[in-house]
Order: structure tokens, then C-alpha cells, then sequence
């Protein structure tokens, strides 16, 4: 044999030899392409099949932003504060993924040169994982007893795919431990393990985009994105062309309602907190999102409906969407960042838009506001000039600093007018000067929550004009719900958000005063019931309490309270549309959150919102429960000290 004949010889060998372990490699990355191509595919299906609404996404405050995302993403705040036992193993999970992640590159990394130049799995790192891998197990194999076995009502009926996905991160633990502690890199099982880790981790990589898993992709983009208190309504577009009436069809989806509905994680939180559902009703938030879902990805039209929801050709009944109180209760919860809130207003929107709403109760509030005198309550403007009459209430000529705004609950309730009186007792032992409107029209807030978006628009042009005539600055409401509205709803709207007028709640107000009131101490326990539109729509919790301790009263919290405040049953526009047919399944949220207070053992129950008291009273009068109900403003004016004439 010649040198040449040889040489050439060797080389075929070699080349055998490299296509013998370039097999390996060939199946791998072969494995790897249809993965992720089947991976992108699912999620651009999920995510870009169909047109979005151009809503642009929040780019503000980018650091509390970041600090959410790692608060609620690799801290799992949310997830463990709620349910801890089950928040700590989800958590557990979670962090032993990231736990894993150099570990996955480097498997992701041999499968790549060939397995021909694997070397023994030892040092530090790989048994950081090991032990990560032994709490991973316990934690899914807890997961999985409660998900298969106990079957919480919350998490619905069983899925598959979380089944699967249960499996194969045990197998992906399993295989890890056994190829680290028990085989030797050479044999054929440790191969064999190898191949069906690689195996397990692309399965992953196919079913997680068509599950809840998503939300472990999309969770954190749908929290950094998420609004920081109760979502809002959005603006509707005023670009000619587009012809927006609300959330009516699929198509009117924004991009951060696409992330939200692909996001969730079915843990049923949400519900499990909902006033209207607790209460008996059939309003479930978690199923409105799964609904949603299960539209966009069979291709839907519209949305919502009440004959279109009967006959299949829409997803979701307006009957669960007008029993929403948007106290924002499941958005508090919800550990993947999802606005319910502003999508179910939205759905109400183009309801109503339409003319596809069949509840009297809320046609005749619309009938009410349109004509004069333009309040929900249809009561006469005389009762509110009466008010101001009697009590000599300066009228604001755009000298004074602060304008009063009564709002409708003040005008014309009766406790309400006491709540002004007693404000007007605090205004005064100010040095600031003040003033209300000689007139006021509703600011239109009943009409927008229920879905009335021409109406509100019409209140809100003439209020505008009239602030802007009067040259308002500052405006102070003891509403929750008027101040929401002012300060966040008519800042959609240019005219008004060129005003750049200052609006603040009389919890604050008076909070920031209390140096200068000299207030008297009253020994007396009372329980203090936290408005959701201030307490999570304003953010709002610790003000109203300063103003109870500096009064030297004691504060009996209830179960639910501060954030996690249950609704007394009046927002969303309930207190003039819900249905009060008494039913044996149903009890009433005014009801329950009145033995929830009482049951504290105060003597009286302090309040910060006019709405709040309406529904407690009425509680308490069929209780048979004689109760004081006090707005914070009437305790702060009991407790000054009375003037040396």
C-alpha cells in the first residue's frame, strides 16, 4: 500500500468518524429548529395573528416599573403573599428554573459540539442545581396533589397540558440528578438520559405557547406594562377614520389586552376576591379573560352580547359585565399583571354604543342624567342651592385658591350634605381660601361606568368649560369616585388636561392640615371602611387613619381592609343599576361587608366616600343594627377644638 493509498484510507475513517458524531448533532439542532420554529409560530399566533387596537403601551416611570417585575416576577410577591403554602412552591419552581438556566445553556451547548466531547458533571455549580433539582421535585409533586387530587374550585376543571407539563419538569429534574450522581459520562445510559432530558426540554418549548404555561413569557412583559393602581378606561380614538365605540369586536383589542388575555395562568384568584361573585353572582373575571382568549384564538367577531351570546355568535354575556362594581379587587390579586377592570368597561362601552343592552335599571339611569336636572339621582338643583343657602357656602369667583367640588353625592343626599357641612367647618379653620360652584352638573362618572361614553362625553365638555371659565387651579372632593373621574378619566380629554388642574381627595386634605387643626381627643373604637376607589384606585389608605388616630380614636380593622378592602356594593355604577331582587343564592355585597365591619365590635363605622354609607345603612337597617356611619370629615369637625370668641 502506498503513502498516498494510506493517507486517503485514514481520511475516510476520519470522515466516517466525524459523520458518525455529527449524527448526534445533526438530530440535535434538527430537534432544536422545529422546536423553536413550532415555539415562534405558536407565539406570533397568540400574540400578531390579527390587527390590534393602536393603543400605545405606558413607557413612564420605568424604575418602579423594573422594581414591580422583580418584585412580582423573581420574588413572586404576589403569588406568595395570597396563598403562601401554594406561592411558595410555585415560587420554588420558578427559582429553580432560574436556578437551571446555566445548566440548560450548557446542555443546549453539548447537544451543539457533540456528546463525543462531554466531560463528568462535577463542582459547585452542578450541585447548586442538584439540590435545586430535589426542591423543584417536591414543589411540582405539591403542585400536582393540589391541581389533581385536592381540585380547588378556583383553578376549574383539569387541563391537560398542566399535566404535561407537570411531567415533563419531573423528568427534567430526574434526569438531570441521575446523569450528576449515578452515571458515568461514558455509558450508554448516561446517553441514553441525556437524549431524553433533550428530549423532554424541547417537548416544553411545543406546549408551553399553547397553555397557561405562556404566562411565564408573557407575565413579566404584562406586569411591567400593568397600570400601578385600578386600570382605566382608555381613550376612544378620535381619528376620523376610525369609527370607535368601544371594546365591540375582537379587532378592538389593544396589544396590552392581547399580552393580559394570553397571560393568564387560570389560578382563579381573580373570582375568588370579586364582591359580585363571592355574593352569588355569575360574574367570574377569570372566566371573562379565558372567554376572551378562546374568542381571539378561534378567530371571534364579536365580542359580547345578549341575544349573540345565546345563539354562539359572541363569547360573553352583558349580563355578567353589569354586575362588575370595577373596585378592582381581582386586579389586585392576580400575580400576572391582568387589567380586568378597564376591559370589562370597556365591553360595557360597546354594549351600550351599539344599543345591544336590554336592563331597564340602566336605561332609565341614562334617561335620568340626560334630562334636567342632570344628576343620577334626578333630584332637583334647589336642594343643593338650598345647602348652600343655609349653610353660607362661599361661592367660587376663580380668586380663591381651592375649589370645593360637592359633587352629586353631597348635593343631594342627605348624609352627604352633612359630610359638606362638617367639610365646611374644617375649610374654615384653614387659612385657604375657598369656594364652591353656584351650580354644578354631574361630572358625568355613573354615566361612564355604565358604559354611557356620548353622555359622559356631553357632562364633561360642559363641566370643562365652566372650570375653565372660572379659572379653577385645585379642586378638593370627599368622592372617591369624583375625584378618580376628574383626575384620571378627563386627563384623556386635551382641553382639560391643558388646565393642568390639581385634584385632591378631603382625606388627604384634611391629613395635610391636621398640624394646623387643634382637634380634641375622643377615647372611642370605631372600624374604618376602606373605599375601593380610594383605597386601590387612588392608593389611597393611610390618610383617612391619621385623621382617626389624631382624633384619638382606635381603629378595629376588619378582615379585609387597607388594599384589600371588600366592596360595599355601590361602584361600577351598581348603586343606580344593580338588581335588587332579593335571592335565596344570592346574598348582597352591602350585606356581607356590613357583618364583616360589625363584627369588628366597633361602636360606629367611619367612611370616606358618600356612596359607602348609602349601602352600610341600608345594610344596617335590615340587620336591625343601630350603627353611626361618619365620613371622616364630620369626625374631623366633631373633634376641633371650639373657637375662643
Amino acid at each position: 500500500m502506498t503513502v498516498h493509498q494510506a493517507s486517503a484510507k485514514t481520511s475516510v475513517k476520519f470522515v466516517l468518524l466525524q459523520r458518525k458524531w455529527s449524527m448526534d448533532r445533526i438530530v440535535f439542532i434538527g430537534l432544536a429548529v422545529i422546536s423553536l420554529y413550532l415555539f415562534c409560530r405558536t407565539i406570533y399566533r397568540r400574540l400578531f395573528s390579527r390587527a390590534h387596537k393602536s393603543c400605545g403601551l405606558p413607557h413612564d416611570k420605568i424604575g418602579k416599573r423594573l422594581w414591580r417585575v422583580i418584585l412580582e416576577v423573581f420574588l413572586q410577591y404576589r403569588v406568595v403573599k395570597n396563598r403562601p403554602l401554594v406561592g411558595i412552591l410555585h415560587a420554588a419552581v420558578m427559582w429553580g428554573f432560574i436556578a437551571f438556566a446555566w445548566v440548560s445553556m450548557e446542555h443546549l451547548y453539548l447537544g451543539v459540539i457533540g456528546l463525543k466531547q462531554a466531560e463528568p458533571i462535577d463542582g459547585l455549580y452542578p450541585a447548586f442545581a442538584a439540590v435545586w433539582a430535589f426542591v423543584v421535585i417536591i414543589a411540582i409533586i405539591g403542585l400536582s396533589f393540589r391541581r389533581f387530587v385536592l381540585r380547588p374550585k378556583p383553578l376549574g376543571k383539569i387541563s391537560l397540558t398542566s399535566a404535561i407539563v407537570a411531567f415533563l419538569i419531573l423528568i427534567l429534574m430526574l434526569t438531570y440528578l441521575i446523569n450528576w450522581g449515578i452515571l458515568p459520562v461514558e455509558s450508554s445510559a448516561w446517553k441514553m438520559t441525556w437524549w431524553i432530558h433533550t428530549v423532554s426540554f424541547f417537548s416544553m418549548l411545543v406546549i408551553i405557547p399553547r397553555s397557561k404555561h405562556l404566562h411565564l413569557l408573557l407575565a413579566p412583559v404584562a406586569i411591567f406594562f400593568r397600570s400601578e393602581k385600578t386600570s382605566a378606561m382608555r381613550p376612544l380614538s378620535e381619528n376620523d377614520n376610525d369609527d370607535d365605540l368601544g371594546m365591540v369586536n375582537f379587532s378592538d383589542l389593544s396589544l396590552k389586552d392581547v399580552l393580559d388575555i394570553n397571560a393568564c395562568v387560570e389560578c382563579g384568584r381573580c373570582t375568588q376576591v370579586c364582591p359580585a361573585n363571592v355574593s352569588g353572582g355569575s360574574l367570574s373575571p377569570k372566566k371573562i379573560i379565558l372567554d376572551l382568549q378562546k374568542g381571539l384564538l378561534q378567530n371571534g367577531e364579536v365580542v359580547a352580547g345578549t341575544e349573540e351570546t345565546k345563539s354562539g355568535k359572541s363569547w360573553i354575556a352583558d349580563n355578567d359585565l353589569f354586575q362588575c362594581l370595577s373596585c378592582g379587587a381581582c386586579e389586585s390579586v392576580c400575580p400576572t399583571g391582568i387589567e380586568h377592570v378597564s376591559k370589562i368597561l370597556d365591553l360595557r362601552r360597546g354594549l351600550v354604543s351599539e344599543g345591544r343592552v336590554e336592563n331597564d335599571k340602566i336605561t332609565k339611569l341614562f334617561t335620568t342624567m340626560e334630562r334636567s336636572p342632570g344628576n343620577p339621582w334626578g333630584v332637583s338643583h334647589d336642594a343643593r342651592e338650598k345647602l348652600i343657602s343655609a349653610k353660607q357656602f362661599p361661592i367660587f369667583d376663580g380668586s380663591q385658591e381651592l375649589l370645593f367640588w360637592l359633587g352629586c353625592g353631597l348635593s343631594y343626599d342627605t348624609h352627604g350634605q352633612a359630610v359638606a357641612t362638617a367639610m365646611k367647618q374644617v375649610l374654615d379653620r384653614t387659612s385657604i381660601s375657598w369656594g364652591v360652584l353656584s351650580k354644578e352638573y354631574c361630572c358625568g362618572e355613573p354615566a361612564r361606568r355604565a358604559g354611557n361614553e356620548y353622555l359622559y362625553s356631553q357632562l364633561a365638555e360642559r363641566l370643562i368649560g365652566i372650570l375653565e371659565e372660572k379659572g379653577v387651579k385645585k379642586i378638593i372632593s370627599c368622592c372617591p369616585h369624583c375625584t378618580t373621574i376628574l383626575d384620571k378619566d378627563y386627563r384623556q380629554i386635551a382641553s382639560y388636561a391643558a388646565l393642568d388642574i390639581r385634584v385632591t381627595h378631603h382625606s388627604e386634605f384634611i391629613a395635610d392640615m391636621l398640624p394646623n387643626l387643634t382637634l380634641e381627643q375622643s377615647p372611642r373604637k370605631m372600624s374604618y371602611h376602606d373605599p375601593c376607589y380610594l383605597a386601590r384606585g387612588l392608593g389611597i389608605t393611610d390618610s383617612p387613619r391619621a385623621i382617626l388616630r389624631a382624633c384619638g380614636i382606635s381603629i378595629l380593622e376588619p378582615k379585609n381592609h387597607g388594599q384589600n378592602t371588600f366592596c360595599c356594593g355601590a361602584g361600577g355604577a351598581q348603586l343606580f343599576i344593580a338588581d335588587d331582587l332579593k335571592s335565596k343564592d344570592r346574598e348582597r355585597i352591602n350585606h356581607k361587608r356590613f357583618a364583616e365591619v360589625k363584627g369588628t365590635g366597633a361602636s360606629a363605622i367611619a367612611v370616606a366616600c358618600p356612596y359607602c354609607p348609602i349601602m352600610l345603612r341600608d345594610a344596617a337597617n335590615h340587620s336591625g343594627c343601630e350603627m353611626d356611619i361618619l365620613d371622616i370629615a364630620e369626625i374631623t369637625a366633631m373633634h376641633l377644638k371650639k373657637e375662643v370668641k
